[in-house]
């Protein structure tokens, strides 16, 4: 929602009168001609305040403040004036000024509702999300029948987790404005962290029914789908990702995009998309792309995993291009590497599972041969992915399956163990250091270079343990075992519901949050059953 912009006025001479009639109607050039021409508009507030409106309206926000304060000065207590000058600076980043502006509104005003709707959102652009919710819940006070306000309240409850009171709230604006397909998008996503898939499935094809071209929904959908087994229609929705407002950007190659085709005689090249784990878990179907007679298969991969990736089976060429997709060879077509299960026509009884599919380079195996403590039993461990601080949506779900090195204790103590780190990240992998000296695992991980390397240690190890991130991937996909530690709302991936198995994974084993943000019950079933593993060795 955007701020709430309030032009209005007790009394108006007729030039204020005639000019906010052409507000409204969204005649706003002319409103503001007509403000300019009236010789009334340098000394009455209110005409001051609505060409500071119309200003916004124009995107003229350095005229807009101006007007404010000038209407600020002849009227000092004219919350309305004070409300849109908050708006101005808000949208100008201004933070710290506008909350002033708008806290200087309630103090005039108590219940304007815009200035607390304003200051709430404010709130949360500082991260004080309990301190916005009690704004938006002060807003409501003062207007409950705003839709917009229980979406607003809404979204800061699904900041805070509290996705019961966003349901509820969500709900509301729903009753309040059935036919906006926004409130039954947001009231499936916190249905689907409520982990009620089958309403979140409801809620998304009604907000698809009211505008099918609401990719969001169409992508949100696909993942619930794609969750709970519907991969047919979960697969063909996906490809929304890319697709106008999507939130991936294909290649602009000039080269066409691969619809399932054939490929006979063919050239194809295939792009990674999205992050490591992505790209290790659906590198699998490029022999499959091969065989259908493809005269040349490129695949395109970040530089890290490139190594790795030349032992795929089929690949002619495997490069790596870091600058925005340039300089490419020309080929008949292209694909995004997740768009393969669709064009494949994968289901969940057809994934396709012939494992191992990657395989350590020779060379890196002879040089991480002997590296690792022998005898025992050995145990890789991850704790944490990658932040994603570039990515506030990306870094709010890492918070959700990371743990701190210290979480891991109770795996640690386990006796008859030898335990190996495969922690990577410069605020993560220094954790060890603070766990007691006698329990710190192995840790070559400075040694490492890129996957490949990753690979040739996990090679050599009896077990992984991991949270939901790229290593659990690769050890899957080079056929080894494998325990994943996964979230309350788990990824799609895992499948929402089901038992501890994996369809991509075999040898997989998942560990599933029963409560949110409780790993306490997770880590004990893993170490109790590390303890069952190595007492019947």
């Amino acid at each position: 929602m955007h701020e709430e912009v309030r032009n209005t006025v007790d009394a108006s001479p007729d030039a204020y009168a005639s000019a906010e009639a052409l507000y409204r109607r969204g005649h706003i050039a002319d409103a503001l001609s007509l403000l300019e021409r009236s010789a009334l508009t340098g000394t009455q507030a209110p005409m001051l305040n609505l060409a500071a409106a119309c200003c916004l309206a124009l995107q003229r926000p350095a005229q807009a403040e101006a007007y404010c304060r000038r209407a600020i000065d002849i009227s000092p207590d004219f919350a309305d004036a004070h409300s849109n000058l908050g708006v101005v600076l808000q949208r100008s980043g201004r933070v710290r000024e506008a909350e002033a502006a708008y806290r200087r509104v309630l103090t005039i005003r108590p219940n304007h509702a815009p200035a607390h709707t304003n200051l709430g959102r404010i709130l949360e652009m500082q991260g004080a999300f309990d301190a916005a919710r009690t704004s938006h819940l002060r807003a409501l006070e003062c207007n409950p029948d705003e839709a917009a306000a229980h979406t607003n309240l809404g979204a800061c409850c699904m900041q805070l987790e509290r996705f019961d009171e966003a349901e509820a709230a969500f709900r509301h604006a729903a009753s309040l404005a059935p036919h906006d397909a926004g409130v039954h998008f947001n009231l499936g996503t916190a249905l689907k962290k409520l982990v009620r898939f089958e309403e979140a499935e409801h809620a998304y094809r009604r907000a698809l029914t009211l505008r099918p071209d609401h990719t969001k929904a169409r992508i949100n959908l696909a993942h619930v789908l794609l969750g709970t087994g519907q991969m047919h229609e979960g697969w063909a929705l996906f490809e929304a990702r890319y697709e106008r407002d999507g939130w991936f950007e294909p290649p602009r190659t000039g080269i066409p995009m691969w619809r399932g085709e054939s490929l006979a005689g063919k050239s194809l090249i295939v792009w990674t998309e999205q992050g490591f784990g992505d790209s290790l878990q659906f590198c699998r179907y490029l022999p499959m792309l091969k065989a259908q007679g493809l005269a040349k298969l490129t695949f395109v991969c970040p530089a890290p995993l490139r190594a790795l990736f030349s032992t795929l089976d089929g690949v002619d060429a495997c490069i790596t291009i870091d600058d925005k997709f340039t300089a490419v060879p020309p080929h008949d077509y292209q694909c995004l590497l997740m768009s393969a299960p669709h064009y494949c026509g994968t289901t969940l009884e057809s994934v396709p599972a012939a494992l191992p599919y990657l395989r350590v380079p020779p060379e890196r195996a002879r040089a991480w041969r002997n590296t690792l403590p022998a005898g025992g039993f050995k145990v890789g461990l991850v704790w944490a992915g990658d932040p994603r601080n570039h990515s506030a949506h990306l870094h709010a779900v890492d918070r959700l399956r990371s743990l701190s090195a210290q979480a891991y204790l109770p795996i640690l103590r386990v006796p008859g163990a030898t335990f190996i780190s495969l922690q990577k990240g410069a605020s993560t992998q220094p954790q060890i250091d603070a766990l007691p000296a006698a329990l710190r695992p192995v840790d070559l991980m400075n040694e490492v270079k890129d996957f490949a390397d990753t690979a040739a240690i996990i090679e050599q190890l009896d077990l992984v343990i991991t949270v939901d991130t790229s290593v659990a991937h690769l050890a899957g996909a080079l056929n080894r075992p494998v325990w994943i530690l996964s979230r309350y709302d788990g990824c799609w991936r895992w499948l929402y519901e089901g038992d501890d198995s994996s369809p991509w994974y075999p040898r997989a084993r998942l560990f599933r949050q029963t409560r949110p943000g409780e790993w306490d019950d997770v880590i004990g079933e893993v170490e109790a059953a590390l303890r069952g593993v190595l007492a019947a060795r």
